[in-house]
């Protein structure tokens, strides 16, 4: 089973565009958006030119945010090579010579240096038991580091099924912007009034992930109720006061 990679750095500002600093060498327009990731990269396309460039997550930085703009802080200097951005190499600087100057050449040996005889001594057959003794010993740590990865995995997957499953991080007090400052902006956003005037808002993140449903007395104080997959099926329902879950309420919604 695939799993999907953690957080990129550029994820909170998902949807927005951005700029780098110091900006990216070879590339006219600083104006960039993010689009996805991977385990040790992250790809972003240029607006003005739409070219996708993957750039390592170790050179990505702070974000900072003020007066409607929005910048990503690089490490190093990147320059745009191909699709990827890489550090800007450092040409070598030849120091000029001095006037009247003569290069140092070391002088010509007056002879040849003498030739001695190195005998290589013979290394000694090593027992077939030492060898044996050494591929136990490295088998026992290639089981300690096994063993230690799958509990590293194993306490980990909490974690993994969370960013897995990002809508498990919405909880019923939840309203729209915490929905977006968690999971981002949705591709679409439908609104409906059900009988008894319950006001469902769903925010759809694309039709291959899922819908994320909040439901209130109005638009605004519309709080998360559940999240379905887009055939429908209900993927996440959240529990009331009562113990029951929300599952009846996303049943009888209204067609969108």
């Amino acid at each position: 089973m695939s799993i999907s990679p953690f957080p990129a750095p550029l994820q909170p500002i998902a949807g927005r565009r951005f700029s780098f600093y110091p900006p990216v060498h070879n590339v006219e327009c600083n104006e960039w958006m993010y689009r996805r990731a991977t385990w040790s990269e992250c790809v972003v396309v240029n607006t003005a030119t739409g070219e996708e460039f993957s750039i390592p997550r170790n050179f990505l930085g702070e974000i900072t945010t003020g007066n409607g703009l929005t910048v990503v802080s690089l490490h190093r200097e990147l320059e745009s090579r191909g699709s990827t951005l890489c550090p800007v190499r450092c040409p070598v600087i030849e120091l000029p010579v001095a006037v009247n100057d003569v290069p140092c050449t070391p002088p010509a040996p007056e002879r040849l240096a003498p030739v001695i005889n190195i005998r290589l001594e013979q290394r000694p057959e090593i027992r077939v038991s030492k060898r044996v003794g050494v591929a136990l010993v490295l088998g026992a740590v290639a089981c300690t580091i096994c063993a230690d990865i799958a509990r590293q995995v194993e306490l980990n997957r909490p974690e993994l099924i969370r960013w897995t499953r990002p809508y498990l991080q919405l909880s019923a007090e939840d309203s729209y912007y915490a929905a977006v400052h968690k999971l981002g902006s949705p591709r679409r956003e439908s609104v409906a009034v059900a009988d008894g005037g319950r006001v469902y808002r769903v925010l759809d993140y694309g039709s291959s992930r899922y819908k994320v449903v909040l439901m209130g007395t109005s638009r605004s104080d519309a709080r998360y109720i559940g999240t379905l997959a887009p055939d429908g099926r209900i993927i996440d329902a959240v529990r009331t006061r009562r113990g029951s879950t929300s599952a009846s309420l996303l049943r009888s919604m209204p067609p969108f």
